[in-house]
């Protein structure tokens, strides 16, 4: 045997993926506001055209056809799970935000974006379906579907080949200053075409060093502090060590 690697994203259907976000038609959806729905078993598409039909006698015995329009529609169908996954939008908030809409008599919208091999659904449409099923014995499934709700939000593009972070620095690597005085840290995320070079700051302890979000680190009181990096694609860590002189 040959022991090559496989990948099954290739074929297989774990490679369509179906996220959610909430928002207005007006302001597409942030990358990091997009969640996959829940544990998904299928998903689809139906572009369902509306034809009319021409039978003429000057058609040479053909019936000719012209599309009118289009009903589109995107299906999911999951498994419920017990706790919802943190990365995930979840079944659960689906459902409420469902119910919360419907009962203050506005239209149940949510972003939606599908990520079908070589290209990418994305729009702002309604939920049009949803339902649940499963006995005491069986895995509880649910189902659900969405139709267009602004037809100017519907895109379909080529996929972006994502690129996963292979390491990451942080400069400078140390530092020293004194207390009440300031330093900015720079974030390097290797490789530089990464797709998501999005992290989260960290001091080792506050009382020595404190970070932003932005890596401006505040020297408090005389000591050491390590201030980290961790990326969200991979966690991979960037470590800068902070001396605060008295």
């Amino acid at each position: 045997m040959q022991g090559c690697s496989t990948d099954n994203s290739k074929l297989f259907g774990r490679a369509v993926v179906l996220e959610v976000a909430l928002g207005c038609p007006d302001a597409p959806p942030a990358e990091a506001d997009l969640l996959a729905l829940a544990a998904g078993t299928s998903k689809g598409f139906d572009f369902s055209p509306n034809t009319v039909t021409s039978d003429a006698d000057d058609t040479r015995g053909y019936v000719e056809n012209i599309v009118t329009n289009s009903d589109f529609t995107i299906s999911f169908e999951g498994e419920v799970r017990k706790r919802d996954k943190l990365d995930q939008f979840g079944i659960a908030k689906f459902i409420k935000y469902y119910n919360e809409e419907v009962k203050n008599s506005r239209q149940p919208t949510i972003w939606v974006r599908m990520e079908y091999g070589p290209v990418t659904f994305q729009g702002y449409m309604v939920i049009t379906a949803l339902s649940s099923d499963g006995g005491s014995n069986d895995i509880v499934t649910f189902s659900t579907e969405f139709k267009v709700a602004d037809s100017d939000t519907i895109e379909i593009t080529d996929t972006e080949e994502v690129v996963p972070v292979t390491g990451v620095t942080v400069t400078p690597a140390t530092s020293s200053g004194a207390a009440g005085s300031t330093v900015q840290l720079t974030v390097n995320v290797a490789p530089a075409n990464a797709t998501n070079k999005g992290g989260t700051w960290k001091s080792s302890d506050t009382s020595k060093a404190t970070v932003s979000t932005t890596g401006l680190v505040t020297r408090v009181a005389a000591g050491a502090a390590n201030v980290t990096f961790t990326t969200n694609d991979g966690a991979k860590v960037g470590t800068s060590a902070i001396t605060v002189t008295a």
